[in-house]
């Protein structure tokens, strides 16, 4: 309704979470060297999972949403940093990946002897960010077996917001080429660690749909 001039008011209008969250969101889309499709992809992914992380911890773990968000940002850095550095090697993880439905972990594996999740973590633990945001990154990807053990509930909360809502993120399509509606969330652990009755699973999506639609258009273009 008014003319915005300054931070100061800028912040006053929007409130300060929302202005930290977009200077974040526009900060992180810095770190893409270039923009094909390949970083759209990644870019629409990563942006998804934000919101959707956000969202879900907003309800279920409100006391983690700003880590929520944050971790679901960057969860996937490692694989911007790879395609920045090495695009040509990171293209043939895309084909892998994409075209014949290998893991990224196990395309990344094969192509580069790493992975993301392992770049991603280090590169955050350089830029001296929070350890948790670092923990998120390597252990995003691992079944509940394969982690380490990890006594700290809060980063626990995190984890799960985030990894319910990469999941959701493949059953809608968000950063890939096509949805994929045959992913059961009933099973999830995520939904049990966060309280959250798996009958309203179906709900979530649609919720996290919602969201998307919302908050992603003006970030994805």
């Amino acid at each position: 309704p008014r003319e915005i001039t300054t931070v100061l008011m800028a912040v006053n209008v929007l409130g300060f979470k929302n202005t930290r969250d977009m200077t974040i969101m526009a900060a992180t889309r810095a770190v893409y060297k270039r923009f094909g499709i390949t970083e759209k992809m990644l870019w629409t992914h990563s942006v998804s999972a934000a919101i959707g992380a956000k969202t879900i911890a907003s309800k279920y773990a409100p006391f983690v949403r700003d880590d929520a968000f944050i971790c679901g940002l960057l969860h996937d850095v490692g694989k911007v940093i790879l395609n920045n550095e090495c695009p040509d090697l990171f293209s043939q993880v895309m084909m892998r990946t994409y075209n014949e439905g290998e893991s990224s972990i196990r395309a990344e594996s094969g192509v580069f002897g790493y992975t993301h999740t392992e770049v991603g973590s280090l590169i955050t633990a350089k830029w001296n960010y929070p350890k948790v945001i670092s923990s998120i990154i390597l252990q995003h990807h691992r079944d509940e077996e394969s982690r380490p053990s990890m006594e700290d509930s809060g980063t626990l909360k995190v984890l799960a917001c985030v990894d319910l809502s990469n999941t959701i993120c493949k059953v809608l399509g968000a950063g890939y080429r096509e949805p994929r509606e045959t992913i059961d969330l009933v099973d999830h652990p995520a939904l049990t660690f966060l309280d959250i009755p798996r009958e309203t699973a179906p709900k979530l999506v649609t919720k996290l749909q919602e969201a998307f639609a919302k908050e992603a258009a003006y970030w994805v273009h």
